[in-house]
């Protein structure tokens, strides 16, 4: 079992768009529009609670408060953050504050700390709080190695970005042998076979693409658009094993509402919920 913690899967959605930019683009617009949309209303509904915020926290604290998984599927299903949310907050703050050395402040997790109540009758919260982190989930079992090759990938890049500066600095200002780190044809050589490595890292990055997409092709629950939570859970099933145990969990969930606590413990399982999450079925 992959039990690699899944909280960023923001992150990794969008490290999967990227990794599909060469793709064509009617695939990436079927499997990202479809149900993976960043669709916000014009207007931010914590506007008014940022503000608040923001003259309240250190920025670094605000900052990470804005990047928690907490606070983005707030952010993607309009949810307002409550009186006791912002009250949290600031208290989880001062807590930290007082417990950090002052030149080494406390990195606070909010994912671990703040309590979500996620009715997944509506649909876009199933999305932002089931079905975005069961397809990441999906995604490390299909395709293993696809993120820690695209990691791999944007380094090699940086690497050969690297290497190209220095080279045209040497030849424009060629160093003293004896203070050079590298010489000319050290650069070139390190270039050689960055750019040989790049290709092969390139070529194995494409075929786990092409694996998790046939995947993706058949895997109805990733292929439908959601409107309808209710409709969405009964009228599908998986077709892969893996989430053919958490499936036969949600349908039951309209009929036999305390199940909601059987879909966080199989989500928490596997880390792809928050720790005081509260999934409950309110029509």
């Amino acid at each position: 079992m992959i039990k690699n913690n899944q909280h960023h899967y923001y992150r990794d959605l969008d490290s999967l768009k990227k990794i599909m930019a060469n793709n064509d683009m009617k695939t990436v617009d079927n499997l990202f529009n479809l149900q993976f949309s960043s669709f916000f209303n014009d207007e931010d509904v914590n506007e008014k609670q940022i503000k608040v915020l923001s003259r309240l926290l250190c920025r670094e604290d605000l900052d990470s408060l804005l990047q928690s998984t907490w606070f983005l599927r707030k952010k993607h299903c309009s949810v307002e953050m409550s009186k006791n949310d912002i009250r949290d907050i600031i208290e989880l703050a001062r807590v930290s504050s007082l417990s950090s050395d002052n030149s080494l402040p406390l990195d606070i997790k909010w994912n671990d700390s703040l309590d979500a109540t996620v009715n997944i009758t509506e649909h876009l919260r199933l999305i932002q709080s089931v079905i975005k982190p069961l397809f990441i989930w999906w995604v490390n079992h299909i395709a293993p190695q696809l993120f820690s090759l695209y990691k791999i990938k944007r380094d090699l890049e940086l690497q050969i970005n690297q290497c190209n500066n220095i080279k045209l600095f040497e030849e424009k200002q060629p160093s003293n042998n004896a203070d050079s780190f590298l010489s000319l044809d050290d650069i070139n050589i390190k270039l050689d076979a960055d750019k040989v490595r790049l290709m092969l890292i390139e070529d194995l990055l494409s075929k786990e693409l092409k694996i998790l997409l046939d995947a993706w092709k058949i895997e109805p629950i990733f292929t439908v658009e959601i409107k309808n939570t209710r409709e969405y859970i009964q009228a599908i099933y998986p077709h892969s094993e893996i989430l053919k145990p958490l499936w036969d969990i949600l349908k039951t969930i309209p009929e036999h509402h305390d199940n909601c606590q059987k879909l966080k413990d199989w989500l928490l399982e596997r880390s792809l919920c928050l720790n005081n999450d509260n999934f409950l079925w309110r029509e």
